[in-house]
């Protein structure tokens, strides 16, 4: 029989999606103010070359970064993380339109889980009505994508950043 046991904590981190000319430093101020200060951002790229499916709510020109929290942040919280960033993406939305767009997700030594309130059959229910999606699993010392994995995860400017991310976690231990 195994004994149950709390894992250590992992670390937020947030892909962000932004409208051109839309300044996310209000987005950044209101998610530190729930999770504490970014501290490692990942270079900010164009979207396009990833997807057009947030162009009709967003507009052209939308841009992707990923930004990482240092405090340590419980596995059992990443539902509460999408509940408070769809109440941000909400408070900044212009005529009922985001102009950001941010996806929590939680990383551990052992993988990327993003949060999403969107079933499908490789999701796993955690609690008002959100669920978690395994997104990139660390292994042979480097995160490897999922066949579901969104493009813009699988980019290795991404991977890298994760990774980094991951390599200060395990530092702390």
């Amino acid at each position: 029989m195994g004994i149950e046991q709390v894992p250590q904590p992992g670390r937020l981190v947030i892909g962000v999606l932004c409208s051109r000319g839309v300044d996310t430093s209000t987005a950044e101020r209101l998610v530190s103010l729930l999770y504490g200060p970014v501290y490692r951002r990942s270079d900010t790229v164009p979207f396009r070359t990833f997807s057009d499916h947030y162009e009709k709510e967003m507009g052209e020109g939308i841009s992707r970064c990923f930004w990482a929290f240092e405090p340590p942040f419980q596995r059992g919280a990443l539902a509460e993380a999408k509940l408070g960033t769809n109440r941000i993406e909400r408070h900044l939305a212009r005529e009922g339109k985001r102009g950001v767009n941010l996806d929590p997700g939680l990383l551990t030594p052992e993988a990327l889980i993003l949060a999403t309130t969107k079933p499908h059959y490789h999701r796993i229910y955690l609690s008002k009505g959100i669920y978690a999606e395994l997104t990139l699993l660390y292994q042979r010392k480097e995160f490897d994508a999922m066949p579901w994995t969104y493009p813009d995860y699988r980019e290795e400017w991404a991977r890298i950043f994760f990774k980094g991310v991951r390599d200060e976690l395990l530092d702390e231990k």
